[in-house]
This record gives structure tokens, sequence and C-alpha cells, in this order.
């Protein structure tokens, strides 16, 4: 049982600690994957391979923003300020400390 544990808790350090840049990676890798091969053959299959990998790229942006307290793409910012404005996990994290000249 201890053992268990043990990994379990290797396991949830090392997606904490490498989750991110994993996520975003084969995220990327995936999506621009499918895209080209969904381009060449029109396969459905690689077209939900695009999918999960732009759903794969923005969890690894949930993920980072949740770690370092910023998003470290503008777009993922974007899509996580206005179309998934719930999901975002800095919405309820108090005033930004954002200089005026840098504010929206």
């Amino acid at each position: 049982m201890l053992s268990l544990l043990a990994t379990g808790i290797l396991i949830a350090l090392g997606l904490w600690l490498f989750g991110s840049i994993v996520l975003r990676a084969g995220g990327v890798v995936l999506a621009v994957g499918g895209l080209m091969s969904t381009a060449m053959t029109g396969s459905p299959v690689m077209a939900a391979a695009s999918i999960l990998g732009a759903l794969a790229w923005l969890a690894g942006h949930w993920l980072f923003a949740l770690r370092h307290h910023y998003f470290s793409s503008p777009l993922a910012r974007r899509v996580f300020n206005d179309a998934l404005a719930p999901l975002n996990p800095m919405r309820r994290w108090g005033v930004p400390n954002v200089p005026p000249e840098r504010r929206r």
C-alpha cells in the first residue's frame, strides 16, 4: 500500500513539474501532424487527432497558468479570457499587478 502511495506521489509530482511542457509540445505536434495528414488524405481520424492535439495544447497552457500565474502564449490568454472564461485558472485571484500603460 505504501509503494502505491509513493508511486502516486511521484506521478503527481512529475505531472506538476513536466506536464505543461509535455502537453503543449505534444499537442502542437499532434495538431499540426493531424492537420497535415487530414489535408493530404482527408482522414476523419486524423481530424479528430488534430482536435485532441489542440485540446492538449490548451490543457498544457492551463497547467502552466495555474503554476506560474500567467499565460505563456497570448493566444492561450485570449482563449481563456474570452471563450473559456469559466475555466480560466486565474479568474478569481484578485487584481493583477499590471502597470496602467500595459492594461487593455
